[in-house]
């Protein structure tokens, strides 16, 4: 589909959308590949570069610099045992050499969650930009608030209105009573709802 002009937006089936996001703003904020954060899988990478990005949600214009990117994730993802979200941060953090815009993600001064979950703390909030030395596409990771991925952290760490997408995961058994794998992931869309769901950011625009 990138090869015919098409522009994709990959999402995985269990990533919940607030409100309407037209998708040709992405095009029009002229960046090539838009990132989600993810928490900390592959832990190697994040105890060593401090942030991954996430393989399940991501927006990809179809461009040159788009499609050498993704050819690296094909030469790298063959076979039947491919876990993407390990590929894709290698080919991330390993083979893309990212320029950065300004002090990059992870300068002193970032902000980082900080709270009662291990699993959340440290976890980068703000956006970031830069290009591939590598491919020379360009890079924007949006800001956590905006595509939200957190462990548990309902309802104390919803996010505001501007909140497009959440994929809440590891909520907290009490909100939702428990139940077998389906059961729990079916529960915890009714949490985030619950919870989270602004009913003033359902605005059609």
């Amino acid at each position: 589909l990138l090869r015919n002009g098409t522009h994709l937006l990959v999402t995985d089936v269990d990533n919940v959308f607030s409100r309407y996001v037209p998708l040709y703003g992405f095009l029009d904020e002229g960046y090539d590949v838009f990132h989600a954060y993810e928490m900390r899988y592959p832990t190697y990478i994040f105890d060593e570069m401090g942030f991954v990005v996430c393989s399940g949600h991501q927006f990809l214009r179809s461009s040159p610099g788009t499609l050498r990117f993704m050819e690296l994730m094909e030469n790298r993802c063959k076979g039947d045992k491919c876990d993407d979200q390990v590929v894709y941060n290698e080919v991330f953090w390993r083979e893309l050499n990212i320029e950065w815009d300004g002090d990059g993600p992870t300068h002193d001064g970032a902000l980082r969650l900080t709270g009662n979950n291990a699993e959340n703390d440290g976890l980068l909030v703000e956006s970031a930009t830069g290009r591939s030395r590598t491919t020379n596409h360009t890079i924007k990771i949006w800001d956590r608030d905006f595509a939200w991925r957190l462990a548990g952290g309902i309802p104390e760490m919803c996010p505001s209105l501007n909140n497009w997408v959440g994929m809440p995961t590891k909520v907290e058994r009490e909100l939702y009573g428990g139940g077998h794998k389906i059961q729990v992931k079916v529960a915890q869309f009714r949490v985030w709802d619950k919870y989270c769901l602004k009913k003033e950011s359902l605005t059609v625009y």
